[in-house]
């Protein structure tokens, strides 16, 4: 996406007349009062402008300081000195200049013929004109300071309230403050400095400090975005931020359309996105923590005070065994699950057999009928059941097993960033993938038999396979998302509400799903990632 095409909504607080008519200007650079305890009236951290220290008030109250000479906004300031670097110079004083009013625009000088210093460049400044490049960053600076050439500098700096920068006494009785107020101090200290007489007579006089005022006034801006949106994210990071939760990214990969006969089941299709077993488990996690839950761990776990249903790791009978209460919340409530589902983010563990104080969780059984059923002891495997096919529940298994049914299917809508149209958000339904080869298995019921076509496990892990952990997004999408197999990434998010499945269902089924308001196709597997594929293929 090009720069040119993100909003422009950059807004300079305005310090007008009005907006502070119910504010009290700090003037003191003392703290307290003399040497009482009570803070100074006019101070930093004054009873009367700020609030009662303890008051919710204290924390919500501004101030301003009148530095007494209107100086650029920071914002604006950075601005122009990017667009050009003698501004800055003109404005710091290192370099001369002359005003050139056929090009509008200032050039070096020599010291003789030259002038320089804040009150010279501000006294033109308006009247600048900007040459026009084709880098556009620079047009967006030229935009920015256009539309607030008129509003760029201000006289009033705004102080935000005592509560959030308070002074604390530590234990040793030394004073510790945070280091904005030093900045306020720094402020109303080279203000006092100013006089009404200096500025209307000779305003040259205080081209030194007003810098210095600028420089100041800068660091505080400065300091309050890095607590927006620096490394540590105070504010953008906890509490500002617009977080979709239960999402996930991931890289895009190549999806194998490939399938047995046209409209066999168990395959994905237009309207779905492929989607890792870990990657699907966060992105739908309330859904997967309940039906783990109340799967197959509940016929292990009985109670918190009843003993577990595990099995004899060289028997393979169930052996009831009294756990831990530790061991019942890790499994069995949902912080427990929760914590289990993000430590299977780690491959290593995904195949290995689950052990719960030197026992097996569970068993499955894999008959060479593609059937399965996980148990809890030999004693529970029919007559006509080779036991060759048993072996111990591995994490990968359980999850899958107790999920299949109701994550395949889920609203899954992907987004490639940066949006560059429609087409950019893509509404489609999850399809589950375990590792990279898979096989379809039938769920057998309590008395070991199929318990229909709808408990197919289409995607059932091979032991010791890779595992899937990107997202695929149908051949077809490819286009329109913007998107290809160099490293490009998309969000997944999950909705598994009643009500966001019956929109989906009836959104795929309309024809703008489909064909656009021209009347074609929106979507064509005649993209370039594919006929570069077909190139290398074929070499046509």
């Amino acid at each position: 996406m090009i720069r040119s095409a993100i909003p422009f909504n950059i807004s300079l607080l305005e310090l007008t007349p009005a907006r502070l008519a119910g504010l009290r200007p700090v003037r003191s650079l003392d703290f307290f009062d003399g040497n009482s305890q009570s803070f100074h009236d006019d101070g930093l951290f004054s009873v009367s402008i700020f609030g009662k220290v303890g008051d919710e008030k204290r924390s919500s109250r501004f101030s301003y300081i009148d530095i007494k000479v209107p100086i650029f906004h920071p914002v604006v300031y950075r601005a122009l000195v990017s667009l050009k670097r003698l501004y800055g110079e003109i404005i710091s004083g290192q370099e001369r200049a002359v005003w050139n009013p056929e090009l509008r625009d200032f050039e070096r000088s020599d010291a003789i013929n030259g002038q320089t210093g804040f009150a010279f460049f501000v006294a033109n400044w308006k009247n600048l004109v900007f040459a026009q490049t084709k880098s556009d960053q620079r047009e967006q600076n030229i935009k920015l300071i256009e539309k607030y050439r008129d509003k760029a500098m201000t006289s009033k700096i705004v102080v935000m309230p005592a509560g959030m920068r308070d002074l604390e006494i530590g234990p040793d009785g030394r004073i510790r403050e945070d280091e904005i107020n030093t900045i306020y101090r720094t402020l109303l200290a080279k203000s006092n400095a100013i006089t009404e007489n200096v500025l209307r007579a000779n305003p040259e006089i205080i081209n030194t400090v007003r810098f210095s005022l600028q420089n100041t006034f800068c660091q505080l801006y400065d300091l309050l975005e890095s607590m927006i949106e620096g490394k540590k994210k105070l504010l953008l990071g906890k509490w500002a931020s617009r977080r979709v939760f239960d999402g996930t990214r991931n890289v895009i990969t190549a999806m194998d359309t490939s399938t047995a006969y046209l409209g066999a089941k168990g395959n994905p299709g237009y309207n779905n996105t492929v989607i890792g077993l870990y990657q699907m488990l966060k992105a739908a996690r309330p859904v997967a923590t309940y039906q783990i839950r109340n799967g197959f761990l509940q016929r292990v776990f009985l109670g918190a005070t009843a003993p577990a249903r595990l099995v004899n790791k060289k028997t393979l009978m169930q052996e009831p065994t009294m756990l831990k209460p530790d061991y019942y919340d890790r499994w069995m409530t949902t912080e427990g699950v929760e914590k289990i589902i993000t430590a299977f983010g780690e491959e290593d563990m995904r195949h290995k057999p689950i052990e719960i104080d030197g026992k097996y969780l569970g068993l499955i059984y894999k008959g060479p009928d593609h059937s399965f059923r996980l148990f809890s002891g030999l004693d529970e495997l029919p007559d006509g059941f080779d036991k060759k096919y048993v072996t111990p529940l591995t994490f990968c298994e359980l999850l899958y097993a107790s999920t299949y049914r109701h994550l395949t299917g889920l609203p899954l809508f992907i987004t490639r960033y940066p949006i560059t149209g429609i087409g950019s958000i893509v509404p489609s339904k999850a399809y589950v993938k375990t590792t990279i080869r898979a096989e379809a298995r039938e769920e057998l019921g309590p008395d070991w038999r199929p318990i229909g076509e709808d408990y197919t496990a289409y995607e059932f892990p091979i032991t010791g396979g890779a595992f899937i952990n990107s997202l695929v997004p149908h051949s077809a999408r490819l286009g329109r998302m913007g998107a290809d197999f160099d490293g490009d990434t998309a969000s997944a998010n999950v909705t598994y509400t009643d009500e966001s499945i019956a929109e989906l269902d009836d959104f795929l089924g309309s024809r703008r799903a489909y064909v656009g308001t021209d009347g074609r196709a929106l979507a064509s597997v005649a993209v370039s990632t594919v006929e570069l594929v077909l190139h290398n293929l074929t070499g046509d």
